[in-house]
Formats: structure tokens, C-alpha cells, sequence
């Protein structure tokens, strides 16, 4: 299922990313401003940045790195944990 998500108020000049999710490999069509980055886009998606990582062909990207128009953005829930001793 397709949804078009807004990053704060958008702009006539806004960009569109597509964030593909995983686990679920869900796509959604977000639309940001211009100097979106990717933490931007994990908080328009309502995803925590510290279980997530962002990846643009795939190569892992930093969360204030800049998006650009198109980008297609593969973002990975990660889950972390140890054994008991």
C-alpha cells in the first residue's frame, strides 16, 4: 500500500524520496524540503533513529547526511542485544 507522507510544511520546491522499510519491505512516498536529511525522514516516517539505519545504494548513510530528489532509501530496523552470562 502506497502512502504520501509531508515532512513539516512542504514546499511547492519539495522533493521526493522513496523509503523503502524494512523489515515489511513497505514503500512509502515522502515529500520534504530541499535540505531534508535523513533523520528528517525517519521522523516523518515516525521511526526511532537509534533502531534504524539508512541505507542509498547500499552504502549505510549518517542521519544528517542530505537527501536528494529521487533518492530511494532503504531504511533497515535493527534490533540489538546480548546474552545473559
Amino acid at each position: 500500500m502506497e502512502r504520501t507522507l509531508k515532512a513539516n510544511d512542504v514546499l511547492d520546491g519539495a522533493m521526493r524520496i522513496i523509503a523503502e522499510i524494512l523489515p515489511g519491505r513497505r514503500e512509502e512516498f515522502v515529500e520534504m524540503n530541499p535540505e531534508a536529511t535523513g533523520m528528517d525522514l525517519l521522523r516523518s516516517l515516525r521511526l526511532a533513529p537509534d533502531a534504524h539505519i539508512l541505507v542509498r545504494h547500499d552504502v549505510p548513510i549518517a542521519a544528517d547526511e542530505l537527501l536528494r530528489e529521487g533518492d530511494r532509501i532503504r531504511v533497515v530496523g535493527v534490533v540489538s542485544g546480548g546474552s545473559v552470562a
